[in-house]
């Protein structure tokens, strides 16, 4: 086999790899700064609250408005714009002086970080062989947790030095930075016109062809999953705390979740090379499930609380990282960025609802085994949702046997491709 192709895919994961780190640290690094903002500028919790939620709802409108674009006008110049948006806005965070400001900018940047991720899945997608295209992708979206890892290490070390604007001035950097690899090293592969005619914006065009009830499934496997992490990144290290646990140590929590998610990622992406993605992603759903709903008997247990966090992490939140992979294999080319980016808003609005739902349950002091088994049946929820869009998937026009140079059904009698 020629080592070139395999190269040049090799090379452009990379590059999205990269975009993905930034994307996630982007998205999430008001989290880090946020109690030095919330000192500095004045704002209360209300407020800064809707400063989160104004950056949420814009990158929940930008995933769904850059599928659309990037497969009318391009990945590669929807990419371009997105990184463009992101770097310059989050450039002017640095001179917000107040909450409402900070929201329009906040806003207006998620725009361009939610329109990121679908164009780099299709990239990444298309440039890889049918059978390395899962794991590919999966391996691409992992630089998103771990942006925000290395992200928010960078930032403790470097904001209470420099202050609070540091750490946006590096995340708009980073980004701008980003378009050189990305205009000189990703190929301007495109869609042919007449697919972009038929498929560019319209979400009947994204539900043509039998993919109707496997991406409904999907998506409520999506929203279900993202509802629990959602939950569970935000009031785990909470949660902990009030459970007797010292507030350094309970931060610990988050960390452990997202360093068992890259872990567990990684495992899938392992086995989807040598089968397809939704039986295995389903199974990890439900050992999550088990796992988390056991959780909740183990608060203030010790360290052995965080072996299980680890694996939750792993299961759950690492399951839910292929989201990208299976949009991908799920829609095929002419809609694929629009299928990825419905997709991930979807998502994102589950990691809105999660926080939501999980404050109130707190608020009327739920007990803790019953939320945690709560969180464990959605997560059930998550597992049926990827298991019934893989056996309705069978029949529709899917990716893997409707594009050049493949032959394969996107689920095989056997499960495999």
């Amino acid at each position: 086999m020629n080592a070139r192709p395999t190269e040049r895919a090799a090379l452009v994961t990379l590059v999205c790899f990269a975009v993905s780190m930034i994307d996630g640290f982007d998205t999430l690094m008001l989290s880090f700064v946020a109690p030095l903002i919330s000192h500095a500028l004045q704002i209360d919790h209300a407020s800064l609250g809707r400063v989160f939620g104004a950056g949420f709802i814009g990158t929940v409108i930008g995933s769904i408005a850059a599928g659309p674009a990037a497969d009318r006008f391009g990945r590669k110049p929807t990419l371009v714009v997105a990184l463009a948006i992101t770097g310059l806005l989050t450039l002017a965070c640095v001179l917000a002086s107040s909450a409402p400001q900070l929201a329009l900018l906040r806003f207006i940047g998620g725009l361009g970080m939610g329109g990121a991720i679908p164009p780099v899945a299709a990239i990444t997608a298309e440039c890889a062989s049918p059978r390395q295209r899962s794991s590919l992708v999966i391996l691409m979206f992992i630089g998103f947790p771990l942006g925000a890892v290395v992200g928010g290490a960078i930032s403790a070390a470097l904001m209470t030095r420099f202050g609070w604007q540091i750490v946006f001035a590096m995340g708009g950097s980073f980004a701008l930075a980003m378009l050189i690899p990305v205009v000189w090293l990703i190929p301007a592969r495109e869609v042919p016109f007449a697919s972009r005619a038929q498929g560019h914006a319209k979400l009947g065009a994204i539900l043509a062809a039998g993919r109707a009830a496997p991406a409904f499934a999907l998506w409520c496997g999506v929203l279900a999953s993202m509802i629990v992490s959602g939950f569970l990144v935000s009031f785990i290290p909470t949660i902990l705390n009030i459970n007797g646990v010292p507030p350094a140590r309970a931060a610990l929590g988050a960390v452990v979740l997202n360093v068992g998610a890259i872990v567990g990622a990684l495992a899938l992406s392992w086995v989807v090379r040598r089968r397809e993605p939704f039986r295995p992603v389903a199974a990890s759903f439900v050992g999550g499930a088990l796992l988390t709903g056991a959780l909740g008997l183990l608060i203030g247990v010790g360290d052995t609380l965080f072996g299980m966090l680890f694996l939750v992490g792993a299961f759950l939140v690492g399951g839910q990282l292929t989201f990208p992979a299976i949009a991908s294999r799920l829609f095929p080319a002419a809609v694929r960025a629009s299928g990825v980016g419905w997709t991930m808003a979807i998502g994102r609005l589950g990691s809105i609802i999660g926080p939501m739902i999980g404050g109130l349950m707190l608020a009327h002091q739920v007990a803790l085994d019953r939320l945690f088994v709560f969180a464990g049946l959605l997560a059930l929820l998550a597992a049926s949702g990827v298991a019934l869009a893989s056996v309705w998937g069978r029949g529709a026009q899917m990716a893997s046997d409707r594009e050049p140079g493949a032959a394969a059904p996107l689920v095989a009698a056997d499960g495999k491709h």
